[in-house]
């Protein structure tokens, strides 16, 4: 009985405040959908020519799946681009590093950085309503 309550209390507090993979997932593709990002994709990008990728670290969950101009955006490590990149001949410039996903009171606050050159801040504040995710506040460039 006693393993039992103390197993109730330890992981009703911890199930209450972790964030699930879903909203990690949601808060990344509108990220990444950003309007104020819009215009600053380039054609190749665009066009798919280019791969977008997110770094994977441990804020990014393993079961990630978010799209970019109908195409999966690739999610891997800095190790798993440099093997890649000796398969793919063209450029792995356009990759995602989330520095901090903060979520707070069904609020979130993502920054982080595309683009290995001519790196461009990214800043988003969203807010949780109803089950949905809406960018209450955004800066790109």
């Amino acid at each position: 009985m006693k393993k039992l309550l103390l197993f109730i209390v330890l992981s009703v507090p911890l199930t209450y405040f972790a964030q699930s993979s879903k909203d990690i997932n949601v808060v990344i593709q509108k990220t990444i959908d950003l309007h104020a990002l819009k215009n600053l994709y380039n054609e190749d990008e665009k066009n798919g020519v280019t791969p977008i990728i997110i770094i994977n670290d441990d804020k990014i969950p393993n079961n990630l799946i978010v799209f970019k101009f109908n195409k999966r955006v690739k999610v891997m490590s800095f190790e798993e681009m440099e093997v890649f990149r000796s398969v793919y001949q063209g450029n792995l410039d356009s990759y995602f590093i989330f520095e901090i996903i903060e979520f707070k009171d069904n609020m979130a606050t993502i920054k982080a950085t595309f683009r290995k050159n001519e790196k461009i801040a990214i800043n988003v504040n969203m807010k949780k309503e109803n089950d949905n995710w809406i960018v209450t506040d955004s800066k790109a460039g």
